[in-house]
């Protein structure tokens, strides 16, 4: 029996990794008659992985052939980087895989939906199969408390105000899915890390489409512009606050988030706890409120307290 770092670099899962990108069962029988028996759960495992990610259906066929099981495909192997086709998810339904499966507390924790909610056509067609809006296992959202499994997965809207588009997000709406605790947050987040300098399309597109998402979760989904992210007296990590403190405490190297400033600040936002990680984190924001504080008529006020 070789050690999981020695099947990694052996011969016999390279045949079979050969296999998967030639659709040809021929290498796997040839890397599995090389593979001693308490090694073939390893090497099945990482085919089996493979297969999906480069939609091998002969070697799909032949590890069906071989015994192995297709109902603990992981939700990030099932969607294999986003290669992973409709025809090749459908087989692993067939062969009983559940669309709606998650690991509870690892980086698997999200379903199959939540890999794809940067592409509509492939969230309509996991609605269309079984997907559920709701984590399997989840308890319900409540005020005064953020469970881990919470922490593991955050909500599907929470993960479309992110990295996904409006209809995206007013389809899963429709469904049912929960706001979560940071639907607004993640938006200006994400906003805060896009360049408004429109130097090309595609930046200009990116930058677009985050800050409508924005105004859209104030304007029509009416959500609040100084919400919490957590309960009182919880310390969750990388919670940081309102979502005006998702600006300054976001990371990002975009030197120009004034536009987006200002509109949470029009719209009501307390910059005051922004103002705080501001002064170490992206003192560009301090200098945002003060114009912004300027513009109204309000530059007699301190920025920082």
């Amino acid at each position: 029996m070789k050690g999981a770092l020695a099947l990694i670099e052996s011969p016999e899962l390279a045949l079979a990794e050969r296999a998967c990108l030639t659709n040809n069962p021929a290498f796997l029988e040839q890397a599995l008659s090389q593979t001693a028996d308490d090694d073939l759960y390893f090497i099945h495992d990482r085919t089996r992985a493979h297969a999906v990610r480069n939609n091998a259906t002969a070697v799909l066929d032949k590890l069906v052939e071989l015994g192995v099981s297709f109902a603990d495909v992981s939700s990030k192997d099932a969607w294999g980087g986003g290669q992973t086709s409709t025809a090749t998810l459908e087989f692993l339904l067939a062969h009983g895989w559940d669309i709606n499966k998650r690991a509870e507390y690892s980086t698997e924790a999200q379903p199959l939906m939540w890999f794809t909610v940067r592409n509509i056509e492939m969230v309509k067609w996991c609605l269309e199969h079984g997907a559920s809006v709701h984590p399997r296992d989840m308890e319900p959202i409540q005020d005064n408390v953020i469970t881990q499994s919470q922490r593991s997965c955050e909500q599907i809207l929470e993960h479309v105000v992110a990295t996904g588009d409006i209809a995206t997000f007013e389809l899963l709406r429709g469904k049912g899915a929960s706001l979560g605790w940071r639907c607004l947050h993640r938006a200006v987040e994400q906003a805060a890390h896009s360049d408004p300098a429109r130097e090309d399309a595609a930046t200009a597109a990116a930058y677009d489409k985050r800050m409508a998402m924005v105004l859209h979760l104030l304007d029509v989904v009416k959500l609040d512009v100084n919400a919490p992210d957590q309960p009182v007296d919880a310390k969750v990590p990388n919670r940081l606050g309102t979502p005006i403190c998702y600006i300054p405490g976001s990371g990002t190297s975009v030197e120009d988030t004034r536009e987006l400033t200002w509109l949470l600040l029009d719209r009501g936002a307390d910059p005051t706890p922004a103002l705080k990680i501001a002064q170490d984190e992206y003192p560009q924001f301090i200098e945002d409120v003060k114009a912004w504080r300027a513009r109204k008529g309000d530059s007699n006020k301190c920025c920082i307290q």
